[in-house]
């Protein structure tokens, strides 16, 4: 056996044929656009079993505090948080590097990017984006390695030129904006500031953040280790050469300060005391500069897109184990170059051709430095990843649609990559190269059964590239130390999928069962046991393929209109059953072969059900002074079974009760609405969260949710 998935919330329809999402109405930014990149748009056999499209509006409603919690909430994602500043999104059963995040078309993942729980979500201001696409189940043929699980596509905030307006409109249109909300539960607030400017040919955004988050208020206890504070800035420029050319310029630096490793800071399960003294992330401090040209004017294709991108990331920690005098200080820093190109042509009716290439180069800075805290005295020592290192990604990919043409349409695609990284041994100082490929395909074919019923078929094959944090970083874990392989193969899977979506006028719903088979995925193997008695924690382990996982899901989500054509009252419903199995694998304390084990991090059969108020056209203010106004309200209750089916790597993990986690119920009230005369264009929310003060942990997460939390925020747009 292996791993299962069942899903409910609102579906779009199919379309006929491939279509450029849409911005949504009334979005606060005046002459808003979304840049898509040709590939990036719904083929022909989209479902809405697998593909879920979250805006800006979505997210603010959920009363969340991070962009990982609130994609949570929107979705119905299952999310793991080692601490405050992570939020690792699980797709089919799996997280980490298995997933990749790419932001307006460009990858954020690099060859740094961590297996198992990381913060690279968390790094992502939610004041910039404007929407994001969640597809579930591998898509390795358009977006590369590491898209095992699935793929989170974010678009950020953009304003458009005035160009093509109606006459009348002024020379130039500014635009300003202003949100705060303050979360009880952390004892925290968030605020950002921005700042919109259009005239005839030229769009200009910008928007400021700043958060401040003290420790969790948990319904028993206040979590001590949880709190940091943190910064973020979005800039972005479009020039409109036409109406069909353009020219876009963004700018992002996320600053996070000072966030605690909570899962090492505090006692875990199965311990006296906890494993750290000190563990701190100082800074993670993530850049990301990207010049993208868009054509969609006549040529040998009809769309093309060119993105130039530049990214760096630096992350700097204080580390010290409990009875020890060193306090180790660490820092690496991993900048990349980013080149890639989408074409799209129409060949003949119902017969679509999409291509491009992609190439990132990273290059790998790491230090390290010893500080004995009784003496002062500072020595250096290599850091985590070797000198030197440096990671080449790049890959060709060809997708054919057909649509239109008879009682089937059709997606098929195929993709060639190719990596290269070299770094120096640290012992020998010896230079250690590699290379690798890999071939990937995928298959889905969609037919309509009848008016508003839509199956769709898909068998796809993806790949996760070793990167440098398998082959050349050295890191200390609880079991010991681990070591690189310049040697690993590609974690390969195949997988196969069926979704059915059914779209009625007053309740839509969808479904889709999986099966994805991972082979050679990475973990640990144990090199020696100096003192013969393994898992006291002095072992060493290598990088290797230990073998292949399962997983098999089945997945749905409904919506219904309560009452009439017009009523603006909905039902929502959602649940999911995953389960998962590593048919071969290593015992993580000995390094002996295991097989047929529960997958690790499996999240339990979990789920929700929702009451919604929101009428088709939001209401004006109750008087033109200082009235207000309801806009929408749901009621929602979230719900997870227990979990004890464990793995035994969960087994030696602290963050995870050696007899499972608990099962739980969440009550949750959002409201908001517009606020005083309709120029103003303010508004307010309102979220009640975990109103029965339950006592949780979401499976797998390094501390227990928060409990009882009030959100109050305002929004003020001119």
């Amino acid at each position: 056996m292996s791993h299962f998935s069942v899903a409910f919330s609102l579906l779009v329809p199919w379309p006929s044929a491939p279509q450029e999402p849409v911005a949504p109405a009334g979005g606060d930014i005046v002459g808003q656009t979304i840049v898509i990149a040709p590939r990036s748009q719904q083929p022909a056999t989209f479902t809405a079993a697998s593909t879920q499209v979250i805006t800006a509006q979505d997210l603010a409603r959920t009363g969340e505090r991070s962009l990982p919690r609130a994609l949570a909430k929107a979705t119905g994602l299952f999310v793991q948080e080692t601490n405050l500043g992570g939020g690792a999104p699980i797709l089919r059963g799996v997280l980490g590097n298995q997933i990749l995040i790419v932001i307006d078309g460009v990858r954020l993942n690099d060859s740094t990017t961590r297996g198992g729980p990381n913060q690279s979500l968390n790094g992502v201001d939610p004041a910039s984006v404007e929407r994001i696409e969640v597809i579930r189940g591998p898509n390795s043929v358009l977006y590369g390695s590491d898209a095992l699980g699935g793929v989170i596509l974010i678009w950020t905030k953009n304003q458009a030129a005035l160009g093509a307006r109606a006459e009348g409109q002024p020379g130039t249109v500014v635009s300003t904006g202003w949100d705060a909300e303050y979360k009880s539960m952390y004892d925290g607030w968030n605020a950002a500031l921005d700042l919109g400017v259009a005239t005839a040919s030229d769009g200009f955004f910008a928007v400021g953040s700043l958060h401040d988050w003290e420790n969790v208020e948990a319904p028993d206890q206040t979590i001590p280790n949880t709190g940091f504070h943190g910064q973020n800035w979005f800039g972005s420029w479009e020039h409109a050469f036409s109406d069909l050319r353009r020219l876009r310029f963004t700018a992002s630096r996320t600053r996070d300060f000072d966030v605690p490793r909570t899962d090492r800071l505090n006692t875990g399960f199965g311990q006296t005391q906890p494993s750290d003294l000190e563990h701190l992330f100082k800074v993670q401090d993530r850049e990301r500069y990207q010049l993208t040209y868009t054509d969609e004017s006549s040529g040998f294709a009809d769309s093309m897109q060119s993105r130039f991108s530049l990214r760096r990331y630096r992350e700097d920690r204080q580390i010290r184990a409990l009875t020890s005098s060193t306090r180790r200080l660490e820092s690496d820093e991993t900048q990349t170059l980013g080149l890639g190109t989408d074409w799209k042509k129409l060949l003949a009716d119902g017969h679509l051709l999409t291509w491009g290439f992609d190439v990132d180069y990273d290059d790998v800075d790491s230090t390290r430095d010893n500080l004995n805290v009784n003496t002062g005295v500072v020595t250096s020592a290599t850091g985590s990843f070797a000198p030197e290192s440096e990671f080449l990604s790049s890959g060709l990919f060809l997708q054919y649609e057909l649509f239109d043409t008879g009682p089937f349409d059709l997606t098929a695609g195929a993709r060639y990559s190719y990596f290269e990284f070299e770094f120096e041994d640290p012992g020998t100082g010896d230079t250690i190269d590699n290379d690798l490929d890999s071939f990937t395909g995928n298959l889905a074919i969609g037919t309509t059964l009848t008016d508003g019923v839509r199956l769709v078929g898909t068998v796809a094959s993806a790949f996760r590239a070793p990167n440098l944090a398998d082959v050349a970083r050295t890191a200390t874990f609880a079991g010991g130390t681990e070591l690189p392989n310049a040697d690993l193969d590609p974690e390969e899977s195949f997988y196969q999928e069926l979704a059915l979506d059914v779209q009625r006028q007053r309740w839509n719903g969808a479904i889709g069962v999986y099966r994805n088979d991972i082979a050679d995925t990475i973990g640990r193997l144990l090199q020696s046991d100096p003192d013969g008695t393994p898992g006291t924690g002095d072992e060493i382990y290598q990088r290797v393929n230990v073998g292949d996982a399962e997983y098999y899901g089945i997945e749905a989500r409904g919506r219904l209109r309560l009452g009439q054509d017009q009523s603006p009252w909905f039902a929502g419903a959602y649940v999911e059953y995953t389960r998962g199995e590593f048919t071969e694998t290593l015992d993580p304390t000995t390094g002996g072969p295991l097989t047929d084990v529960p997958a690790t991090r499996v999240p339990p059969l979990h789920g929700n059900v929702s009451l919604r108020y929101e009428p088709a056209t939001p209401p004006a203010s109750l008087s033109a002074q200082n009235g207000i106004a309801l806009g929408f309200a749901e009621l929602s209750l979230w719900w997870a079974e227990k979990q004890d089916r464990l793995s035994p790597f969960d087994l030696v993990d602290t963050r995870i009760d050696n007899n499972g986690t608990d099962g739980w119920v969440r009550l949750d009230l959002d409201l908001g609405g517009p606020f005083g005369p309709p120029e103003s264009g303010a508004s307010w929310r309102l979220s009640l969260l975990n109103i029965t003060d339950e006592e949780y942990r979401v499976h797998g997460s390094g501390f227990d949710s928060p409990g009882f939390g009030v959100v109050a925020g305002v929004n003020l747009r001119r």
